[in-house]
């Protein structure tokens, strides 16, 4: 690839909406100008890319950034967050020297970053344009997260110093303080599409007249939920990963290759479903967007990105709040009933993707 025009995105492990909103991106790029070769260095799911762009893609299955470390779906460990932060920081020169070098190799002309402070401290030791796109930064999740594991601190401040050498951020809805990035451009939420309707989704499935309610925490389902406690509920029909609970005739479960043999992704079952019972992250909330899927949240922890996500979420959609006990319960008629109730307002402006695939080529080199 040595001397071809690249675009190169570093994408964030940490979560589903990184990866699925860069790839979007990304495919938004390529059907405007096809001439681009794009490459992706993440832990992330390399399905996701591949959906999005096909066998014409470089991918390194490789870690940009730590993230958090999660205890469960809902729980953030802090202690080994911070551990796995300081490690990383420590073999950073050495990270950076090496993506230079491989940047320059792959002819890369332009760095995406969403959002591994690496991104853009390579970009520059590289000579290439570095530009982020997120509604976060690590350095503001990290400081928040400090007042109860002090070693983040180090953490944050590095991730800001990183963030400064950024060309500029194609800031998202749902935004956090994001003051570290010296420029900031606003654009519209990025969002996928679903390939089908929701009545071809759900006769796919072969779903029935009942309320269908999709469970998803980061696959489709949540650890430590036992399907018994969903038995109650009969006049719903709940849809879940495998998770080797016993599942009570009213909780269908739907591996990723029964999906995959309907001609579905994850995507179309967040359309297929009339409620999404999730953790608020920015991949979930925007498919519930683009599905008009109306969702039961609940809290994840002390993560200072939920209460944004919250308050934008029910500005564009029914959401109704459930405790994790009561979740865990299985107590969620009255949310079910309250979130099924409201009506739908009008959705915001969803052109985001394009918006960033006419932006990131005039920043190239």
């Amino acid at each position: 690839m040595s001397g071809a025009a690249t675009l190169v995105a570093y994408v964030s492990g940490h979560g589903f909406g990184h990866s699925v909103r860069t790839a979007t991106v990304l495919a938004a790029v390529r059907a405007l100008d096809p001439s681009w070769r794009v490459a992706v260095v993440t832990a992330g799911p390399e399905i996701v890319f591949r959906q999005a762009l096909g066998s014409d893609l470089v991918f390194r299955a490789e870690r940009a950034d730590v993230g958090l470390v999660q205890k469960g779906a809902l729980v953030i460990d802090l202690r080994a967050t911070a551990a796995e932060c300081e490690a990383f920081d420590r073999e950073m020169p050495a990270r950076v020297e090496g993506e230079a070098a491989w940047l320059h190799d792959v002819g890369a002309r332009l760095v995406l970053g969403d959002i591994p402070p690496l991104a853009f401290v390579a970009a520059a030791r590289a000579g290439v344009p570095g530009v982020g796109m997120s509604n976060f930064s690590w350095d503001w999740i990290y400081r928040h997260l400090a007042r109860q594991e002090p070693p983040l601190f180090a953490a944050a401040e590095a991730a800001a110093r990183a963030y400064g050498e950024a060309t500029v951020l194609l800031q998202l809805p749902f935004a956090g303080d994001l003051a570290a990035f010296p420029r900031r451009t606003p654009i519209p939420l990025v969002l996928r599409w679903p390939s089908v309707t929701r009545p071809e989704a759900r006769r796919r499935l072969g779903l029935g007249m009942a309320p269908a309610v999709l469970l998803s925490f980061g696959g489709l389902g949540l650890p430590g939920l036992e399907f018994s406690v969903l038995s109650k509920l009969r006049s719903f029909q709940f849809l879940s990963e495998p998770t080797g609970s016993d599942a009570p005739p009213n909780v269908r479960v739907i591996s990723l290759a029964d999906l995959a043999a309907r001609g579905l992704t994850c995507l179309e079952l967040v359309a297929a479903a009339d409620v999404v019972v999730t953790k608020p992250g920015y991949g979930i909330v925007t498919d519930a967007i683009a599905c008009r899927t109306r969702v039961v949240y609940t809290e994840r922890g002390d993560f200072p990105e939920y209460p944004v996500l919250v308050e934008g979420m029910r500005r564009w959609l029914p959401a109704v709040h459930v405790s994790n006990a009561d979740l865990l319960g299985g107590h969620l008629r009255p949310a079910l009933d309250a979130v099924l109730a409201a009506p739908l307002p009008d959705p915001p402006r969803m052109d985001g993707a394009a918006e960033a695939a006419r932006a990131l080529p005039e920043q190239a080199t």
